[in-house]
């Protein structure tokens, strides 16, 4: 199957009918295998029975009917795991975007190897009786632009299509089922690193449509699914130590607890990694590792995080890297994984955590953990060391010493451990 395309609907029956004799009528023109498949969210007005009428009657089309309402999100999630379109997608059926920008969406993503393809709102002057909802909306893209999708023009457009090997993951993984499912979709694109097109799009409002829109309770819901969002991917600074803030001021903290040790520390992870070899750097902060020493020589570099300001940061330096949570997500393969201060986070499911590194790495592990640590010392300042060092994921008051650290090591058949004395012990394991 070429295309797989979603229509969610909610009282939709005034307008349905023609939109598909639209739809249809663009896509039978083209040689591509397509479906249509209408999701009803429990509308209360004759919407299902005209979904059926459709349907009787053409054969590309069919139906899911919620028995609960679940919002445009949890429709298109429905959609999407009933369908296997190479590209799936989803359009509103009132046609405020025309269906001619199917097409050009569609081929964006077969044929370009974009991964997202959505559409770019654009207004006619005429349209002036609704410039306050026309402004909110404005205002609304550029909050979720500056929050949490840098980069993406408008987040909320009611066209949206798929790559399904690269995004089917992103897909089941958004939470919201609501409205908001379309800001927190396309802002994990951005933070997993996909490539994105925004397809400068026409629109129309319909007012033989009643919207469901609410502004005044709509924006002050879509403003704390915003924040909430920022706390779960390491946006907000509540929850975590204002080290790790900004990608700024954690180099910072990092050169003034470490000073030369910390060249010292990169050095030494570095040396085991060969000019040219592919390198997925798991927690990688700021990317020093990649920096100081694996852009010079020519590495393949992935930095993995769950701190998007680190993620974004990075990228602004041209690093490649994205947004990851080490304790669910498959880890790319690469010639060499690396993780630098870091292990103790996950020191509850290391043994599974350093499992998972070895299954993803051709060639070796390189892992750089401290053990000389103020944290683990039961102290005033120890308390304070290791509340300064809370990442906002994970564990952080049990660390490593010498012992801890190479009983785990060896136990995975680590080759080359060395602790001299430093603030770290570097184990490495080849295959």
């Amino acid at each position: 199957m070429d295309i797989s395309l979603i229509i969610p609907c909610y009282n939709e029956a005034p307008h349905l009918r023609q939109s598909v004799l639209d739809l249809c009528e663009i896509l039978d023109a083209t040689a591509y295998d397509y479906e249509i498949v209408f999701v009803d969210d429990v509308s209360k007005d004759e919407t299902r029975q005209v979904i059926e009428e459709i349907c009787a009657r053409t054969p590309r089309c069919r139906y899911i009917f919620h028995e609960q309402n679940r919002g445009r999100g949890g429709a298109f999630k429905t959609g999407f795991a009933a369908t296997t379109g190479k590209v799936t997608g989803f359009l509103d059926i009132d046609l405020e975007v025309a269906a001619h920008y199917v097409l050009p969406l569609v081929n964006l993503v077969l044929h370009d190897g974009v991964d997202v393809a959505t559409g770019d709102r654009h207004y006619l002057l005429s349209q002036t009786h609704a410039l306050v909802r026309t402004a909110v909306s404005w205002v609304y893209r550029g909050v979720v632009r500056a929050s949490v999708a840098p980069g993406v023009k408008d987040s909320e457009t009611g066209c949206k299509f798929f790559n399904r090997e690269t995004c089917s993951k992103l897909v089941f993984e958004s939470e919201s089922d609501g409205w908001f499912w379309d800001s927190e979709v396309m802002a994990r694109a951005v933070l997993a690193g996909l490539t994105i097109r925004e397809l400068p799009v026409l629109f129309l409002r319909r007012w033989d449509k009643q919207s469901t829109v609410k502004l005044g309770n709509d924006i002050q819901k879509y403003l704390f699914e915003i924040h909430k969002f920022r706390g779960k991917v390491g946006l907000s600074i509540s929850g975590k130590s204002p080290i790790y803030w900004s990608g700024a001021g954690y180099d910072l903290v990092m050169a003034a607890l470490y000073g030369e040790k910390l060249a010292n520390i990169y050095a030494a992870a570095a040396a085991h990694v060969p000019d040219g070899a592919s390198v997925v750097d798991l927690c990688c902060g700021t990317a020093q590792l990649y920096r100081r020493h694996l852009a010079a020589r020519g590495c393949d570099y992935l930095g993995l995080d769950f701190n998007a300001q680190f993620v974004f940061g990075n990228r602004k330096h041209g690093i490649p890297s994205r947004f990851f949570n080490v304790l669910k997500d498959e880890i790319p393969a690469a010639d060499y994984v690396t993780m630098v201060s870091s292990l103790y986070h996950f020191r509850a499911n290391a043994d599974e955590l350093l499992s998972r590194m070895l299954k993803a790495a051709r060639k070796g592990v390189i892992i750089s953990e401290p053990v000389e640590n103020w944290s683990s010392k039961p102290s005033v300042l120890g308390k304070a060391a290791a509340w300064l060092s809370n990442p906002g994921v994970g564990d952080y008051a049990d660390r490593y010493d010498v012992s801890s650290f190479e009983a785990l090591a060896k136990a995975h058949g680590a080759k080359i451990i060395s602790a001299e004395g430093g603030r770290n012990a570097l184990a490495v394991f080849e295959k």
